[in-house]
């Protein structure tokens, strides 16, 4: 070996590896973002596992360099790194699909790390320290410091040079599978030919060229059999881009996706802009509603640019623009999906907020549909901030639209719900539709507006609700109306503060995961939603907003909603207002059932003997049968079979008695069960429902429900008939035995011929303390008293 080798080869080596390291680092985020997002867990798993594995290869490195240190073993180790790339990115391509449907958003990336990235920069780790002992052997006159220094400068050069090759070149330019078929391919040689020309046995090499071979033939194939029918396949610069031709709705459709989100699409049969394939892309359409003469346009976000080609066939003389980052789309939309030339569009390859930020112009609509791969919303355009400069480009009375997709679960945390609180930080005046309804508690899309004027829209007047367009005229069903939820929980999202790929991992957890058809977790979070309202007795705040809760859920849930309301003299002095919520479902049904439980909490901790003074949570007395009943509302309300009986879901007020009545009971009667009775031919003329079902603390994690004695006096046809079916859903839960006589709501429907029996779990020893809290309480306790609701109400002719 001459004198400029030896002094040379290896920090050209190195510096070469180094370079391979960090494509691997940046390509192997690109690799995983299809499957699980281009979010901050994807990256931090890959830079994690990399730094890990270097760290891991820096020590194992030295200690083999110092036990073999050899020229051979050096580019053996690159040869089979090469070899390692080429063999783990094949396994991508074939263990990804299915490894990313068994895994979360936040555990996959890490797990396919380890699994793909790992043991590659393991091997290209031990190289540095492995170069600094040899290059200490061949050129033993210069120092271990300055040898060091040498290599580690080369190697960091090295991957300096490789990070900006991968940003700026190899990606722009080239596919995924070919970058890491030349960085395999280049580590390979890199060992293959200084082996070969210097040291290895030559059928030793011949076999692993030919592996080499064999890997990249197999990447090929395995690339070929996943394209199909596709017109265009590209890694773009933020996400990989992929066109194709399918069907959708029974119609020949073209589709845009990003990664493996899709993103565009277009009927092939129709040359009708208006036309639109998703059904979200149409409520670009509400400026007609908020602000018909739009003359100036902004679109964030072109994708397949079927909205701004929606806008200018609806309104020529507007002017649209558009910002879209990804460089390539305007030219594929045009070459795809049928964009043509327009005096009025503008195309802007900016980053939206900063476009918005940067322009001197007024919008009149601004429609903001800005996503990267599998439902990343980018945190810049979720906060406070991005809303406040949206609006200030709004010209007067002009109206910004989003687009975001999240879910309508109370479970927290929840993307929706911090975004519309940080919405309304911004915009007053400003409306929530659902795309599909707002009775679903899955994922969906959501459709923000927000409104640049104090004109409140009256979404039932007739231009609205006579209007040809379908949109704009079914928007009184699409509303989602907050008084159903508490907001207070959650964040307002700022630059500073805007954990979006957290919350968004936390939507598709819950979208993905096997989800029961009756939902104890949603249940428990109506539980947290009441108690986070405070004590709920009469004449308190928190009674109010629970009142306001129900009456808003039973809208959206119900048919029909009736309130009963009436003044009550209490013993305290006071005049105390107490308000009944019934809920009416298949209300053209004579034969009725009721369905009731009571909403109020006690006054007092009565049976605390540290903390009667203070009152009473109510996680299970009082929250948990208005959760079983929120819940039964939502399944009932949106069943295909419709039960043989009509349903009246009763909530009750006043159910813990009069304001002073706490610890004697000597005189107690339930208030709301009791004016209820006694107007009963108010709600069912001569007809009274057939039976009514009370349910009273069933969220305790040791549930045990026995039949109660008057219940059985009363009601046994309807009591034994529901136990049959009752054990057959859980013979834990529900005891065959009679327990004590209790009084509660269903005593006075019994009174009044209404044959009633009562669900209790009596044996509960947080009662009337201030330990009913919802640690306290249950999903598959709640889940199973629902499920035997539900069944015994269609089992009821």
């Amino acid at each position: 070996m001459n004198k400029f080798l030896q002094q040379n080869l290896l920090p050209i080596s190195v510096f070469i590896t180094g370079a391979c390291v960090l494509i691997i680092e940046i390509v192997a985020v690109r690799v995983l973002s299809p499957h699980y997002g281009n979010t901050i867990f994807t990256v931090s798993s890959v830079i994690s596992v990399i730094l890990a594995a270097l760290s891991i290869g820096y020590y194992v490195g030295g200690k083999f360099a110092d036990r073999h240190p050899s020229l051979q073993w050096f580019f053996g180790i690159i040869l089979i790194s090469g070899l390692l790339v080429l063999v783990f990115h094949f396994f991508s391509l074939v263990i990804l699909p299915i490894l990313s449907i068994s895994l979360s958003l936040t555990s996959g990336p890490l797990i396919s790390s380890l699994l793909l990235f790992l043991v590659p920069a393991l091997l290209l780790g031990t190289l540095s320290p492995y170069a600094i002992k040899l290059q200490s052997l061949q050129v033993p006159e210069q120092g271990v410091g300055s040898v060091s220094g040498k290599i580690f400068f080369w190697s960091t050069l090295g991957s300096i040079i490789g990070s900006l090759l991968a940003g700026f070149v190899l990606i722009p330019n080239f596919g995924i599978n070919h970058i890491f078929i030349a960085t395999g391919g280049a580590l390979f040689f890199l060992g293959f030919i200084p082996l070969t020309v210097f040291y290895f046995n030559k059928k030793t090499l011949t076999q692993s060229l030919f592996a080499v071979v064999i890997l990249t033939l197999g990447i090929v194939f395995a690339v070929q059999q996943t394209k199909g029918d596709v017109l265009y396949s590209k890694d773009g610069i933020y996400e990989k881009i992929t066109i194709y031709d399918g069907v959708f709705g029974g119609r020949p459709t073209r589709f845009f996706k990003q990664d493996r989100s899709g993103s565009g699409a277009m009927f092939l049969d129709s040359d009708d802009p208006t036309n639109l394939v998703y059904e979200y892309t149409k409520y670009y359409a509400l400026y007609k509603a908020f602000k018909p003469d739009v003359q100036n346009a902004l679109v964030i976000g072109g994708g397949a640019y079927s909205i701004p080609k929606a806008i200018l066939s609806e309104l020529p003389n507007a002017t649209v623009d558009v910002s879209e980052i990804e460089p390539s789309l305007f030219g594929l939309a045009k070459e795809y999906f049928g964009v043509k030339d327009n005096s009025n569009l503008y195309n802007y390859t900016e980053d939206g907020r900063r476009l918005l930020r940067d322009s001197n112009k007024k919008y009149d609509l601004i429609f903001s549909d800005v996503y990267y791969s599998l439902f990343s919303i980018p945190a810049h355009f979720t906060t406070q901030e991005f809303f406040t400069i949206a609006k200030e480009k709004l010209s007067d009375s002009g109206v910004f639209i989003a687009n975001l997709i999240g879910d309508l679960s109370r479970q927290q945390p929840s993307l929706i719900f911090s975004e519309i609180k940080t919405f309304q930080s911004v915009f007053p005046n400003s409306y929530f539709f659902a795309v599909e309804t707002p009775k679903k508690t899955g994922s969906q899309n959501i459709i923000f507006v927000g409104y640049n004027s104090n004109k409140k829209i009256n979404l039932s007047v007739t231009s609205i609700l006579q209007n040809k367009n379908p949109i704009i005229s079914s928007l009184r069903n699409k509303i989602i109306n907050l008084e159903r939820f508490d907001l207070s929980p959650y964040p307002i999202l700022t630059d500073d503060y805007s954990p979006v790929e957290y919350l968004t991992a936390k939507v598709l957890q819950r979208t993905f995961r096997e989800k029961p058809f009756i939902d104890g977790n949603e249940m428990l979070a109506v539980i947290g939603q009441q108690l986070s309202y405070g004590p709920r007795h009469m004449s308190t705040s928190g009674h109010e907003s629970v009142q306001k809760f129900l009456v808003s859920e039973m809208k959206e849930q119900t048919n029909k909603v009736i309130t009963q309301s009436w003044s009550y003299a209490g013993t305290d002095g006071n005049t105390h207002k107490l308000t009944n919520i019934i809920g009416r479902l298949y209300p053209m049904q004579a034969r009725r059932i009721i369905l009731a439980t009571h909403y109020d909490s006690k006054r007092l901790a009565d049976k605390d003997r540290s903390h009667n003074d203070q009152p009473v949570p109510g996680a299970n007395d009082s929250a948990s049968g208005v959760a079983v009943l929120v819940e039964l509302a939502r399944i009932l309300g949106s069943s295909h079979v419709i039960p043989s009986v009509g349903i009246d879901i009763v909530f009750f007020d006043g159910e813990e008695g009069d304001i002073n009545q706490d610890g004697d009971y000597s005189n107690w009667k339930p208030l709301g069960s009791g004016y209820f009775a006694e107007r009963l031919s108010e709600l069912y003329g001569s007809k009274k429902p057939v039976s009514a079902l009370v349910i009273d603390m069933v969220c305790d994690k040791d549930l045990r429900i026995y039949k109660e004695q008057s219940s059985v006096q009363n009601a046994r046809a309807q009591v034994d008939s529901f136990w049959n079916i009752a054990k057959k859903v859980d013979n834990q839960i529900f005891q065959d035995k009679v327990k004590q006589s209790i009084q509660d709501d269903h005593t006075p429907l019994n009174q009044a011929g209404i044959p009633s029996f009562l669900l209790i779990d009596f044996e509960y020893p947080p009662y009337h303390t201030t330990g009913d809290t919802l640690d306290k309480c249950s999903a598959k306790s709640l889940e199973t008293v629902a499920r035997a609701v539900f069944e015994y109400v269609y089992s009821t002719h």
